[in-house]
């Protein structure tokens, strides 16, 4: 009876999918990841990172992200701290064997903007949704 209600048939959808082992995380940065007909797009939110600290990279079919933050640098002439609630943090993930979910790694590019690492991985060709006619006779 609970397969039947939509609520529950979501959530084994959700559990179901390919990319449930990225649904959880190493650490508390929140990531979505979105499908849309000819791409998809990996969301991170890393705020604070200098673009120098930001990698994304494809090794061994591999999609890395790396972030790493030095917010408890000294600064000089910054004044005396009252509360230090900015903590450094590394940050890394990776979807291994991206090819599985039919990504062209030539195409594949990334932005950053508000605190928000954004990555496309455009489908390949093969792997796109077709449409397919139908005849009437």
């Amino acid at each position: 009876m609970l397969q039947r209600n939509p609520i529950f048939r979501d959530l084994d959808e959700i559990m179901n999918s390919k990319w449930m082992p990225f649904a959880t995380t190493e650490t508390s940065f929140p990531m979505d990841i979105i499908e849309r007909d000819s791409e998809f797009e990996v969301r991170v939110v890393v705020p604070g990172v200098n673009k120098e600290k930001l990698t994304v990279t494809i090794e061994n079919n591999s999609l890395h992200i790396e972030a790493i933050s030095t917010a408890t640098k000294e600064d000089e002439g910054a004044g005396t701290y009252l509360l230090r609630g900015l903590k450094d943090f590394s940050y890394k993930r990776t979807i291994p064997n991206i090819s599985q979910y039919g990504v062209d790694e030539t195409k594949i590019s990334s932005t950053y903007k508000n605190g928000i690492l954004s990555i496309i991985l455009p489908k390949a060709e093969e792997a796109k949704p077709k449409s397919i006619t139908v005849s009437v006779e």
